[in-house]
């Protein structure tokens, strides 16, 4: 039996070595034995006992305190019957929110792993994976609020992506456990929120869920836009009562390819155009992005490291430049002019992940491709603000449905309640 268990043990030896000498081979092998563990993990989340009035939150990725989740969040922790906690991998929040009196944890405190683990339901407005620790969810309810509305391809959408390449393989092994690995960035039962039809025939196919659990809600964020808040008072007078012009581009591949906005706009011309008709021209770049803007001139300031709330700077924006980001969609609610810096359309559509739509079909504004058309389309929709008013309807229409072009919150909290609390 000794001989036995010794050449068991060379065996696993040799292999070892034979691995550890080829790197690639030793890489897909430690990643797989990763996979294996979450998806176990995962698998046995969904005998924890779960806590009927337990919520868990969570939102941007796990860094930040915003989006649709922290309004809904914001007026479930009113009712005292809910234990309502925010998850976060950003100190700052949990620090930030605890001072306001609310419950917030670290994802990977024993606590945050202990209400992931006991949540019935969680409310995320990315992937399970990017706001919370995936394999502990595993047996709750998921009300995926999402983030915006997709222009870009995403998730099992994104030709790119690990699901996508799964979800396209044929039958096989290699299919069924990259499968078996893509339902632990799933719960138990999953939801996701779409805007209007049009999302809502693209979602399934999408984040691999049935019609019948996409709902169509809107967006919780947007509510801002309809009624005086306390935060607005967070918003600098000079921004709230000003003349403002926002630019507020997408990224590039997490701001890899992100271009040198210096080299993009000239600054000295935009400044005297703003000096003339008195705007104040606001950058705020995605998180993702990187680049510097200058801090020399009187009306172009960078406001990327603030902490103001985008759907704000939406709401006391006159005009948004911007490029494929979806901030425009939201923007499109409160009937005002926008315009797209498409500088690099062809590289973006050739390299990214994809758009759901033809890019001119669903860009209601003037659309600029070099810094002379920039200027030129700025200039248009300064002196005419009610140009492409209809094509800007037609799109807000397609991408939101009548009764989700007004508050929706209360109706989200609603569903929670009803449908997946059972309250």
């Amino acid at each position: 039996m000794s001989e036995y268990y010794l050449e068991i043990t060379f065996t696993i030896f040799l292999v070892l070595i034979l691995l550890c000498l080829n790197k690639r081979l030793w890489q897909n092998f430690c990643l797989i034995g990763k996979q294996i563990v979450v998806i176990i993990i995962h698998a046995c989340s969904k005998l924890v006992p779960k806590s009927k009035n337990l919520i868990v939150f969570g939102g941007e990725n796990g860094k930040g305190f915003r989006g649709n989740t922290k309004y809904i969040f914001l007026e479930m922790a009113k009712d005292p019957r809910l234990n309502c906690i925010w998850i976060t991998k950003n100190p700052s929040v949990v620090k930030n929110l605890r001072e306001r009196g609310y419950k917030a944890y670290m994802a990977s405190s024993k606590k945050g792993i202990l209400y992931q683990l006991r949540a019935k339901v969680i409310v995320h407005s990315h992937s399970v994976n990017d706001d919370f620790i995936k394999p502990l969810v595993g047996g709750a309810i998921s009300f995926n609020a999402w983030h915006g509305v997709p222009i870009k391809k995403v998730w099992a959408a994104n030709k790119n992506s690990f699901s996508y390449k799964i979800v396209n393989l044929k039958k096989g092994f290699r299919k069924f456990f990259g499968m078996m690995f893509i339902r632990t960035n799933q719960a138990k039962v999953n939801y996701v929120v779409s805007t209007s039809p049009t999302f809502t025939a693209i979602y399934p196919d999408t984040f691999l869920v049935s019609k019948e659990n996409i709902l169509e809600l809107g967006q919780a964020r947007n509510d801002v836009f309809f009624k005086e808040t306390e935060e607005d008072k967070e918003i600098p007078e000079w921004i709230r009562n000003g003349k403002i012009i926002t630019y507020m581009p997408t990224h590039r591949n997490f701001g890899k390819k992100d271009k040198d906005i210096n080299s993009l706009i000239d600054f000295h011309r935009l400044n005297e155009l703003c000096e003339k008709t008195g705007y104040k021209f606001l950058v705020k770049r995605h998180m993702y992005s990187k680049g510097e803007t200058p801090k020399t001139f009187s009306n172009i300031i960078d406001i990327s490291s603030e902490p103001y709330d985008p759907q704000m700077i939406l709401k006391y924006t006159d005009i948004l430049i911007t490029d494929y980001s979806s901030a425009y969609a939201d923007y499109l609610l409160l009937d005002r002019p926008v315009m797209f810096f498409c500088y690099d359309l062809n590289e973006y559509l050739s390299k990214s992940n994809g758009l759901y739509f033809n890019y001119f079909d669903v860009a209601p504004g003037p659309r600029a491709f070099t810094f002379e058309q920039f200027i030129s389309g700025l200039k248009e929709v300064i002196n005419n603000p009610e140009s492409y008013r209809e094509d800007r309807k037609r799109v807000l229409d397609m991408f939101y449905s009548k009764e989700n072009q007004k508050p929706v919150t209360q109706k989200q909290v609603d569903f929670i309640y009803k449908h997946l609390l059972k309250m």
